[in-house]
C-alpha cells in the first residue's frame, strides 16, 4: 500500500467521501423512482373499476417528481378525479343513509412497498451506494 504525507490525507480522504455521497444520492433516488413506479402501477391495477365508465378511477393517477438530488419529491395523485379518491378508499355514508364501504387501494399500495425501499435504502447507506 502507498504511504502518504498527512497534508495529503485529508485530500483523499474529502474525494472518497464526495464519491461515496454521491453514489449513494444517485442510488436512492434510483430506488425512489422504482418504488414510485411499482406504487403506481399497484394503484393502476387495484383501484377499482366502474362498469359504468370508460375513464376508470386507476387511470387518471399520474406520477410527478419536484427537485432533484437529495430535494427529490415524487407525488401520485389522480389528475382528473381527486375528488372521489377519498370516498372510495376511506368509504363514506350516502346522502340516503346508505354506508357506502371503503375499497382501500393507496394505502396498500403504500404498505406494500414502503418498506422494502427503506430496507433497501439502508443498505445503500451500509453499502456506499454499491446496493443500487
Amino acid at each position: 500500500m502507498e504511504s502518504l504525507e498527512l497534508t495529503a490525507l485529508t485530500p483523499e480522504i474529502e474525494k472518497a467521501v464526495q464519491s461515496y455521497t454521491k453514489d449513494v444520492e444517485l442510488a436512492i433516488v434510483k430506488r425512489l423512482d422504482y418504488t414510485a413506479d411499482q406504487i403506481l402501477e399497484y394503484i393502476k391495477e387495484n383501484a377499482p373499476r366502474s362498469p359504468y365508465s370508460k375513464e376508470h378511477l386507476g387511470d387518471s393517477f399520474i406520477k410527478e417528481s419536484y427537485g432533484d438530488g437529495v430535494n427529490k419529491t415524487i407525488v401520485i395523485y389522480s389528475k382528473t378525479k381527486g375528488y372521489l379518491v377519498h370516498l372510495v378508499e376511506l368509504g363514506f355514508k350516502h346522502r340516503s343513509g346508505k354506508l357506502v364501504s371503503a375499497r382501500p387501494f393507496l394505502r396498500p399500495a403504500y404498505d406494500e412497498f414502503t418498506p422494502k425501499m427503506l430496507e433497501d435504502i439502508k443498505k445503500i447507506i451500509e453499502g456506499g451506494g454499491s446496493n443500487a
